[in-house]
């Protein structure tokens, strides 16, 4: 078993890959937008990809778990996305991906619509 602050390190790197990709979904789910939609999906795979890292790490191989993390990390960021957030907007709405709620192909319900 790894005893070093790397597997903390390392454990750390893939909750940041999980938020990631739970950001992008919640993104998706508030827009509709389609690169982000493959960003989501994109992140089911790179957060796995990532978890090995756990497995490395706790297998005395800290560093070529820290590696499959920043790894995971990089491809993650390589996904295309289109621009939704603006020069203006606070850096806590772009954390927690507080977008507008705008569905494509779609209207939003009004403010006292029976139909919901």
């Amino acid at each position: 078993m790894a005893s070093t602050y790397l597997l903390y390190v390392t454990i750390f790197g893939v909750i940041g890959v999980a938020f990631l990709w739970l950001r992008d979904a919640r993104i998706f789910y508030r827009t509709g937008d389609q690169t982000y939609r493959k960003a989501a999906y994109m992140g089911v795979l790179f957060t796995a990809f990532a978890s090995m890292g756990i497995y490395f790490a706790y297998q005395q191989a800290e560093f070529l778990g820290m590696g499959i993390v920043l790894i995971a990390l990089y491809l993650q960021g390589r996904v295309k996305r289109t621009k939704l957030f603006g020069s203006d907007t606070p850096a806590t709405d772009r954390l927690l991906g507080t977008v507008p709620a705008k569905i494509s192909g779609g209207t939003n319900p009004k403010k006292g619509d029976k139909n919901k």
